[in-house]
């Protein structure tokens, strides 16, 4: 019974190694999860927008909201607050882009 229950122990620790269960930085401490807040001037009304590109197996986009810096005019610039969370060193891209454009305005990448 002892023997069984070690090969049954030692057949799911190969499993979670090759799965990446135990996944660790280089420096071998383990990963951590950790939230990151970005916040970009945009300008919906002039047709553009930003478009964030993540690994979704790593990183959550948790909200996002625009705020006009006066919503009472029209056209009026402001913020867009992007929230995520996901393993720490993951990559986001934001691309400032103009629907039906292939080319964005501006790319920016940030590291949660």
């Amino acid at each position: 019974m002892k023997i069984k229950l070690a090969g049954i122990f030692t057949a799911f620790i190969c499993l979670a190694m090759v799965t990446g269960a135990f996944a660790a930085t280089p420096d071998n401490a383990i990963i951590k999860h950790t939230t990151k807040t970005i916040k970009l001037e945009s300008n919906p009304s002039t047709g553009y927008h930003w478009v964030a590109t993540y690994n979704k197996a790593l990183v959550k986009l948790v909200n996002q909201k625009y705020e006009a810096y006066n919503p009472k005019l029209l056209g009026s610039p402001g913020i867009d607050t992007f929230i995520f969370t996901g393993y720490k060193g993951s990559k986001i891209v934001m691309k400032y882009v103009r629907t039906g454009d292939v080319n964005p305005l501006k790319i920016i990448t940030f590291t949660l």
